[in-house]
């Protein structure tokens, strides 16, 4: 548990590194101010430090993101040097732009390098006969099920069988008894007893797990980045359609096509991603970095994509929104995206309890 917090804390400060890390230095590239760095959400905690040209580094109380504040982005101080108001839209897009766009080459990094270590790849059956390093792999653990209870968790190999339908009927044969299975997790053996239910809930079978054949596949490093662009495209394009899908049934009132997690959510799966190894770990950030430049692309208050649709609407009307109007729409913004995380933090946490 205390290896998954830490790790999960440093996919976090990736993330939101990353992504902030877009706009200060591309704010310092056309020479725009920035007056401060913080990691978390407001309010401060603590002032880390402050560098020559003047930005503080700062933590704050909310772990869950991260800010730069950028001199005069509000709309004030917009002739004087160093402001972003002074400077002309273009250049002001690609500062708002810049966040999301480093997420996108985060993803695509994490993707090239696991393309080259090995990534874990699910084969069919008649795959198996082929690639003879293919793996029995418990693919997902119903919850409240005698494997989740036994502590059985995706990832873990089941050696010993040369068949998925042998280790099916293995736990048939036994319904009703208890099962001790050696499995193979991050390349230890451990040994694990789990009561085979008589009378399963339909879908879910005896043990509730679900198995598959996985094995690890690299790519030349001459073609790994070719591959990491290939992977990033195919989750950008997955993640635009869930999301498209998402909104859709907002407006519909339909009952949501995916599951929606927040900090606690996500810290579930890390800890199932741990499991798996690490290039499962890569393909993670690869797909919160995805969803995170998406999601701050958005054109709501608040986020990158409310930033540029205020700078279009500027650009159109061909004057200034007031920095009373913009300051004020952005903190509304912000806070209901906070009051939404909690929101999904809690149902994170009631789903545990």
């Amino acid at each position: 548990m205390l290896l998954t917090f830490f790790i999960f804390l440093i996919m976090l400060l990736v993330l939101v590194l990353s992504h902030e890390a877009g706009h200060f230095f591309t704010a310092r590239f056309f020479g725009v101010k920035v007056e401060e760095f913080g990691f978390g959400i407001p309010p401060r905690i603590l002032s880390l430090w402050r560098d020559a040209k003047g930005t503080l580094y700062s933590l704050n109380l909310l772990p869950f993101g991260g800010f730069v504040k950028i001199f005069g982005e509000e709309g004030g101080d917009s002739d004087r040097s160093g402001s972003f108001g002074s400077k002309p839209a273009s250049k002001k897009a690609v500062i708002l732009a810049s966040g999301v766009l480093a997420n996108i080459v985060l993803a695509f990094l994490a993707l090239t390098l696991v393309s080259g270590l090995g990534a874990p790849q699910a084969v069919s059956e008649e795959e198996g006969g082929i690639y003879l390093d293919a793996k029995i792999t418990i693919m997902d653990v119903a919850s409240d099920s005698p494997a989740f209870r036994a502590g059985i968790m995706p990832g873990d190999q089941i050696p010993g069988f040369k068949k998925i339908e042998d280790v099916q009927n293995f736990i048939k044969q036994n319904q009703g008894k208890n099962i001790s299975l050696s499995l193979i997790r991050v390349e230890k053996t451990i040994e694990i007893s789990a009561l085979s239910r008589q009378n399963p809930p339909e879908g879910e079978g005896p043990l509730g797990i679900a198995l598959g054949l996985v094995r690890v596949e690299k790519s030349p490093w001459y073609l790994a980045p070719v591959d990491g662009a290939r992977f990033t495209w195919e989750i950008l394009k997955g993640t635009v359609l869930g999301l498209l899908n998402l909104i859709q049934s907002l407006f519909k009132k339909e009952a949501l096509p995916v599951e929606v997690a927040g900090p606690v959510g996500i810290f579930n799966i890390t800890s199932s991603a741990i499991n798996l190894g690490f290039g499962t770990l890569l393909i993670l950030i690869a797909v919160l970095s995805v969803n995170l430049a998406l999601i701050n692309i958005l054109p709501f208050p608040g986020l990158d994509g409310g930033r540029l649709f205020f700078l279009l609407i500027e650009v159109l009307r061909g004057k200034r929104i007031s920095s009373k109007t913009s300051a004020l729409a952005h903190s509304l913004g912000l806070a209901i995206l906070i009051m939404l995380m909690l929101v999904v933090t809690y149902h994170d946490i009631a789903k545990v309890f």
